[in-house]
This record gives C-alpha cells, sequence and structure tokens, in this order.
C-alpha cells in the first residue's frame, strides 16, 4: 500500500511537471519528409503536383494516457502564382480523461504560400509564409480528482478557474534551396508570442509562452544504380543522408539518418539526442506503389523512460498527377521555359 502511493505521488508530480513545462512545446514526429509542411512551410508545392499527406503518432503507448498527435495536409504549385499553396492542420492530444478524450488538447490549422526563385537551371529557392489560428484548452470533464470530484474543478482549486479556451493567431517563416542532389532548408515556427494560461492569468508564473521552434535541415541525394537518368523505375537504388536539427525553448535535438531506397522499397535508421544524452534510435520502412506512398516507424527509447513503448508513427502519401510534373523532362531540350525541377526529397 505504501508502494502504491508512493507511485502515485511521484506520478502526480510528473504529470505536474509536464503541465507547467511543457504545454508550449510542439508535437515531435519523426518521419519528417512524410510530414514536409509540418517540418518546414517552404516545402509547400515543392513536388509540383497535388499532394496529399496523412500522419499519425502514437507516443508511449505502454502508459495509460499517452501523447496522440496528427496531421494532415494538402499542397501543389501554380505556376502563374510562381510558388506554391499549402493547408495544414494538426493536433496534438496529451493525456486520457475519464471520458475518453484527450485532457490537454492543441489544434492548430494554418495557410501557407511559397515563392520559388529560380536561381539557376540546376538550383531553385523557396520562400514561405504560413499563418494561421492555434487553439489549445483543457478537457475539465475528463478530469477526476482526488477528492472524488469530477469536472470543473471543485472548490479547492479556486486557481484553475481562470483557465479558459485560447485561440491565437500564429505563424511562422521557412526557406528552402535545392538541386537535383542536395537540400536544404530552415523554418522559424511561432514568430508572434502565443501565450497559455492553465493556472490563473493573473499570476505570471502560472503564464506559459509557447516558445518559436527553430528548424535546420540539410541532406542530400546519391544514386547508386539507376536504369534511366529521367525516371524512376523498380530496381534503381538511391540512398539519402540527412540531418536535422530542432530547438525550442530547452529543448535541443538533432537528428542523424539515412534512407535507403530500392525503389519501391525505403527502408531509414536515425538517432536522436540533444548535446548530452541519447534519446532515441528509429527505424522506418515504407513502399511506394503509383500514386500512394505508405511509411512506418518506431522510436526505441535509449533514457529511462524504456517502459514507456517508445512511438509508433504511420504516414501516408497521395499524389495527383499533372502537368507540372516534368521529371521525365528536367534534361530534355524540349523543356518549357518557366518548368521547374520537383525538389526530390527522401521518400519517408
Amino acid at each position: 500500500m505504501i508502494l502504491c502511493k508512493r507511485r502515485t505521488y511521484f506520478l502526480f508530480i510528473f504529470l505536474t511537471l509536464i503541465i507547467l513545462n511543457l504545454f508550449g512545446q510542439d508535437a515531435h514526429y519523426s518521419q519528417f519528409y512524410a510530414n514536409p509542411l509540418y517540418l518546414n512551410p517552404a516545402f509547400a508545392g515543392a513536388n509540383n503536383c497535388p499532394r496529399f499527406s496523412l500522419n499519425f503518432r502514437d507516443q508511449w503507448p505502454a502508459i495509460k494516457g499517452n501523447y496522440i498527435a496528427f496531421s494532415g495536409s494538402y499542397d501543389q504549385h501554380i505556376n502563374v502564382l510562381h510558388g506554391g499553396i499549402g493547408v495544414l492542420v494538426a493536433a496534438d492530444i496529451e493525456g486520457r480523461g475519464i471520458n475518453g478524450s484527450g485532457i490537454m488538447n492543441t489544434y492548430n490549422a494554418s495557410a501557407i504560400y511559397n515563392f520559388r526563385v529560380k536561381v539557376t537551371h540546376k538550383f531553385n529557392l523557396q520562400f514561405a509564409l504560413q499563418g494561421g489560428y492555434l487553439t489549445s484548452y483543457i478537457n475539465w470533464e475528463g478530469l477526476h480528482y482526488a477528492s472524488g470530484a469530477q469536472g470543473l474543478p471543485p472548490p479547492d482549486y479556486p486557481a484553475l478557474y481562470d483557465y479558459k479556451k485560447k485561440s491565437q493567431f500564429d505563424a511562422a517563416f521557412g526557406f528552402t534551396g535545392y538541386t537535383s542532389y542536395l537540400y536544404f532548408g530552415m523554418a522559424i515556427h511561432h514568430l508572434f508570442p502565443v501565450r497559455t494560461s492553465f493556472f490563473s492569468s493573473s499570476n505570471d508564473k502560472y503564464q506559459t509562452v509557447w516558445q518559436p521552434k527553430y528548424t535546420a535541415h540539410i541532406g542530400g541525394k546519391i544514386t547508386i544504380l539507376q536504369k534511366n537518368r529521367t525516371e524512376i523505375n523498380t530496381g534503381d537504388i538511391f540512398l539519402y543522408p540527412n540531418l536535422v536539427f530542432i530547438s525550442q525553448g530547452n529543448f535541443d535535438y538533432l537528428h542523424e539518418g539515412f534512407y535507403f531506397n530500392f525503389y519501391p522499397f525505403t527502408i531509414g535508421a536515425w538517432l536522436r539526442h540533444n548535446f548530452k544524452n541519447f534519446d532515441a534510435c528509429i527505424v522506418s520502412c515504407g513502399i511506394e506503389y503509383k500514386l500512394l506512398r505508405i511509411g512506418y516507424s518506431y522510436d526505441f527509447t535509449l533514457t529511462q523512460l524504456e517502459g514507456t513503448g517508445g512511438a509508433h508513427e504511420v504516414s501516408l502519401q497521395i499524389t495527383i498527377p499533372c502537368d507540372n510534373d516534368n521529371r521525365d523532362r528536367i534534361n530534355s531540350k524540349k523543356k518549357k521555359k518557366m518548368d521547374y525541377a520537383p525538389l526530390d526529397c527522401p521518400r519517408f
């Protein structure tokens, strides 16, 4: 009984620290290029043709009340706009209430415009602006207090009454540059202060600021075997080495990894760590069939949170054929004057 009480006490402390310190952090995905607009808004329209992307992440599934995140996006390049457009919706659901709904919920919906500059015949730059609304709230009906009360805070917790659902304007900026064998970019999310208040808004001690998130990434494409230089066929082999750095508030993560593509199959391996400790080893696999790409990844935890179950992540991409898909005409003399080569990122 004493041991049970101690575990309950430590769990309470742990959840309290999460509430006070992590409520302003973005959800973290492992399949970066399968969720391109979430990684960097400058990827909007980079594929030229219309593209739908869906992502789902289940983090720490072995813990009751784990973290769930999902996102969906649409983007395409439009010649008359000299760039791309995109729409991104994302949700981050933390904890599980007694009514089955999430305890802390964050939703974000935004629109993106991306301007493309053709610097040379083989080098393009893209600059993007993203604007939308971020909504966060607590599901009071899903809470069960130690006193036995449910729903809204009991009189013993008067400081909690001031919390209300907040919807605030949110903005981001990003750029990316690429050739047929190299790509790089940087993005800054939450350009303007985004504030949430879990406890009383009159007490600055409990004011939480959604910290800006800085993302930098660089990668390359190494062709090992390609039967036809102007298109990809079954059996072609490519290697994509990558580095992704993400910093937000007090959290810094460096991701080092690669994707090995034996078309239409892809496998990948990543290592995620800060500058002191290793956090996780990520393995992924995927397959591409005509217009469809499906990917799966799993995070093996390398910290003391080994009993959490790691993290599962699933991605789905659908690309619609269009006249802008000039992959087969990149090296052709008949290429139109305004044609832009698409960004050939890793498959997953």
